[in-house]
Formats: structure tokens, sequence, C-alpha cells
């Protein structure tokens, strides 16, 4: 239907300075992964940034970090997430105790479905980590009373942000609502670059256990886990060149946005609206909802579509996959599919 552009003066930037690093011999652990995690701390406001090979890989670390200098164990995620993230979990150790519910109207938990999932939960609230994902270029609207009462309760905040590079709530960038966040730049992101993540996090002690662990701590030698899953240098760069048109891709996609708000408000359909309650979405996604029924019934017109956000769910929303649809939307998309969508939309 399309194909996913990279601003051209991403393009040009790199092909600038990619001679720098074959030229270097330094392909790995060099200044392009130390730039590209200055860029991102200076953008989300953290205080410590650390580029990983993947959004994944980055959760993973984090996870076993907790385990093993904080004592947790359990873990909850909601219902409407990838299933990867239920295999990171299997992949870090953890005993998955609950699915937390979520809502159509944003396709994540409220704050009173994470309370009643806690209130259930049998455990030691001292050994349980919660991991929310962001879902379709948005912060969980409730991620701030969430975060609250997660500290309160001594619980750690995992942010799976990789829907929601560049998106802010209350002026507050995406994945650093809790203990850590973990961004992608996997090619169909929001913000894209094939392959790459940068994990984040305020806390100290758990940034320079990160920084360590993703070589393996062979230098300290101090540290009984670790991994490779460092950033090649070409790719850090491939990052950097995007990230430095971030606002140039999400004005772009705002853009298509509000058309098809306009179009969806004249025809009545409801939406998800990543310009309200304090939130600024990246748009990853337009999704449009069904209150009633399921969505291809109460829209069959409407058939240019792209992928659900996910057409499954691992818990009880069984619904939100049957009601909620996507329309389209990435940097460049060409006027053909739009207009197509506006058509059906006003149908």
């Amino acid at each position: 239907m399309g194909v996913i552009k990279i601003p051209q003066s991403s393009v040009d930037f790199f092909k600038e300075h990619q001679d720098e690093i074959f030229k270097s011999g330094n392909l790995s652990e060099g200044p392009w992964n130390e730039k590209l995690a200055d860029k991102i701390k200076k953008i989300s406001g953290a205080k410590n940034a650390v580029c990983v090979n993947s959004n994944g890989s980055g959760l993973v670390a984090f996870l076993l970090i907790f385990k093993e200098y904080y004592g947790r164990k359990d873990i909850m995620i909601q219902s409407n997430t990838m299933y990867g993230v239920k295999t990171i979990v299997g992949t870090a150790g953890y005993n998955l105790v609950k699915f937390i519910d979520c809502k159509l109207e944003t396709l994540m938990p409220s704050f009173e479905n994470l309370k009643n999932a806690i209130d259930n939960y049998q455990g030691d609230l001292n050994k349980l980590v919660i991991m929310l994902s962001d879902m379709g270029g948005i912060i969980n609207p409730d991620i701030e009373k969430i975060s609250k009462f997660c500290k309160d309760k001594n619980i750690l905040l995992l942010e799976d942000a990789a829907h929601s590079f560049g998106s802010t709530l209350n002026n507050k960038f995406a994945g650093t609502f809790g203990d850590a966040g973990v961004y992608s730049y996997y090619s169909t992101k929001a913000i894209f670059a094939g392959e790459g993540g940068v994990a984040v996090t305020n806390n100290e002690k758990i940034g320079n256990l990160l920084k360590d662990f993703i070589a393996y701590d062979r230098f300290k030698q101090k540290m009984p886990i670790g991994c490779n899953i460092r950033l090649s240098e070409i790719q850090a760069l491939l990052v950097y060149s995007v990230v430095s048109n971030l606002n140039e891709i999400i004005n772009n996609k705002l853009k298509i946005a509000e058309k098809y708000m306009e179009a969806c408000v004249k025809s009545k359909i409801d939406f998800i609206d990543q310009t309200k309650n304090y939130n600024i979405g990246n748009h990853y996604k337009f999704t449009i909802i069904s209150q009633e029924k399921n969505i291809v019934e109460a829209l069959p017109k409407i058939k240019t579509t792209t992928s659900k956000i996910y057409d499954y769910a691992l818990g009880e929303s069984k619904d939100i996959p049957k009601k909620h649809l996507c329309l389209p939307i990435w940097y460049g998309l060409d006027d053909s599919i739009l207009k197509k969508v506006i058509t059906e939309l006003k149908n």
C-alpha cells in the first residue's frame, strides 16, 4: 500500500558521516553511540540514556537488573500488548502473575484497571514489577497517577515506550514516568531507523548498572549478569540521523491526522484523539473505534487500513481487537492513499 520513507535530510546526514566510521575502523562503542545517547537525554529530559540494539533487549536488561539488584520476581503486563512482551518476561525469568485489563478508549489500562489487578495480587509488592506499554503513539493518560501509586507501594514501574518516542503528557516525555523506559526505532515505528533502541532512566544506580550490563561488565568485572546488546556505530548514526528530524516527521503525520479527524467528526466516527487531555502523541497509528459492535460491521465501507494495534489480546480484553481499526498514517504518505481513506470515511 505504500513505503515508509526516511526524510531526505536524514539520508543526506547519514551519507555525509558514514565514511567517518569506516575510516576510523571503530564500528562499535564509538562516538555515535555517545552522541545518540546525549541527544536522547536532551530530548527526553532523562538523566541516563543507553543505546541498545532493540527495544526488547533493553526491556530484558532492565528486568534482569530489577531481579538481581532489587529482588523482583513477579510481573504484571497489560492485556493489549505485543506477544513479544510476554516472551520478554519469560526470557528474563519472571513469574507472569496477571494480565491487566485495558480500556477501548485508550487501548491501555486505566488506573482503576491497574489498582484492581494489584488488589487481587496475593504476593509481596516488594517483589513486583509492573510493565506498561504505550499504545498507538500516546502515553497512558493515567501514567502519572499509576506512577505515584507504584512508588507509594514500592512497585517498580517499567515503561515499554516502543510506540511513543516523541510523545508527551503534561509536557513530560514518554518513558520518563516510571523507574525506567525503552524506546524503539524499528522500521515500522513512528520514528524509524530499521532497528535499534535507547533505554532511559532517572535512577543513577540503574543507569550505571545498565551501562555495564550491555558490555558484559568486562571492564569493572563486578556484575554477575550481562550481555552484549550494544548498538553498532552505523546503526547509531542512522538512528541519530532520523531522530534529528523528529519534529518534521511528527508534524507531517499530524497534518494527515487532522484531515482524518475532520472527516471522522463529520461522519460521527469515534477515534482516539492524540491531541487532548494534555497528551500530544506522535501519531504512530490513527485508530478508529466502535463502542457498540465489531467495527467491520459498524463501518463496512472502510477498506483502506493498515495493521491494527494488535489483532489479538493476551488477557481478558478480547473486544479490543474486534472494535478498532487503524488508518494509514506514516511520514510521506501518498496523497492518493490519503484521498481514498477520506472518501471512505465520508461514505
